[in-house]
């Protein structure tokens, strides 16, 4: 049994660091999901139902948000099925550096286990699942927890990202292209692209927000000459790329699914590739105003960005124009992959059209702060 231990512990084999990014990803769920469920008990009848006070209703919002995206959604998406996965659809013996992709998974669990202590430690993070400022600076709870689990798992996913581009980039099977590569890599490569570019943006908001509420510092503070909204900016400019890095490798999946169990090849995949996927890595930091839309941005950004939010349909349509023309003529194996990516294409489908209504601002005005945005987000997180 210790012998078992120690190799699991000290692996650096990619299957391995997948199946262990898959069960802390795992514990993050269950755990969060629980949550979910009790914030939908205390939502029941008006007043406190099965919470003790309204801070411990705050904090299940907080562990809902943030352990679903960055200890659930990410990690398993870009951790587990990349892990699993690209070194055989590549040709590859295992990843570029198996030591670094090693610390990354551990520097996850790290994240993970600073997470679940919120539920044991006197002063639980009371941040909401955003951390907006000045609440998260004011209030008694230890902002602190959430900055650091931002950092760890923010760490370890530059980590992975940095390591399986260079796997993709140099380690393919002699002869193998770009365009040969299956679209759950290709989806991987953009995802990687995004993480790297933008989670230093989120570590440097929640960096801020710590000093903010620790050290005395003033960035978010008007009275400081600071500005409360930058927060809000820094922290869209990463969220909303990171719905990309969540919904491009679970995209991929539906792919490799689709046209396998319909015996097909994928239906116009050059332009899913270099439309589709490089199309939403390059708009996809161009978006994040539309869930500022109400927050006292300028009309000519608002405007702006309403445009780009718009444009941003046009690759993922390409995708999923791609999908469906995958099924066209094709031999159907209706196994349970295969079911499951038709419901995952219907959920799509609810997914896309709910954002569009979103993104134009005279609509977005009046939806802000409705269920409409959570069922729109979730939809799609569905997936």
């Amino acid at each position: 049994m210790g012998t078992v231990l120690k190799e699991w512990i000290f692996t650096t084999d990619h299957k391995r660091v997948g199946i262990l990014y898959l069960i802390g990803s795992m514990a993050a769920f269950l755990v969060a999901g629980l949550v979910a469920i009790f914030m939908r008990l205390e939502q029941t009848s008006p007043g406190l139902n099965i919470a003790s006070s309204p801070d411990t209703y705050n904090v299940w919002v907080y562990f809902h948000g943030a352990a679903m995206i960055l200890g659930f959604l990410i990690p398993v998406l870009t951790g587990f099925f990349p892990n699993l996965l690209i070194p055989l659809q590549i040709g590859a013996r295992d990843v570029a550096f198996p030591r670094l992709n090693a610390f990354s998974v551990w520097l996850f669990w790290a994240g993970i286990v600073v997470a679940l202590l919120t539920f044991v430690i006197p002063d639980k993070p009371d941040v909401m699942w955003t951390g907006y400022p000045p609440y998260a600076v004011k209030t008694p709870g230890n902002t602190a927890f959430y900055v650091f689990t931002v950092h760890l798992i923010g760490f370890a996913s530059i980590l992975s990202s940095v390591n399986f581009l260079v796997t993709i980039a140099y380690m393919r099977a002699p002869g193998m292209g770009w365009n040969q590569l299956n679209m759950f890599v290709w989806c991987c490569v953009g995802a990687f692209i995004i993480q790297l570019v933008f989670v230093p943006v989120l570590a440097a908001a929640v960096t801020m927000l710590l000093l903010d509420k620790y050290l005395g510092t003033g960035f978010f503070n008007p009275a400081q000459g600071g500005d409360v909204l930058l927060y809000q900016n820094l922290f869209w400019f990463y969220s909303h790329p990171a719905v990309y890095v969540i919904f491009l490798p679970a995209a991929g999946i539906l792919f490799d699914i689709i046209a396998a169990m319909g015996k097909n090849r994928v239906f116009n995949y050059k332009a899913a590739v270099y439309g589709g996927v490089i199309g939403i890595v390059l708009i996809s930091g161009e978006v994040w105003v539309h869930h500022l839309y109400v927050a006292g941005m300028p009309d000519w950004i608002r405007i702006g960005q309403m445009v780009t939010t718009l444009l941003i349909s046009v690759p993922v349509g390409l995708m999923a124009i791609s999908l469906w023309g995958t099924l066209y003529k094709a031999t159907i194996t209706y196994n349970t992959a295969m079911m499951y990516a038709a419901a995952c294409l219907f959920l799509l489908l609810l997914g896309g059209l709910t954002g569009i209504p979103l993104a134009i601002t005279v609509l977005d005005v009046h939806l802000t702060e409705t269920s409409f945005v959570h069922a729109h987000f979730h939809f799609v997180m569905a997936l």
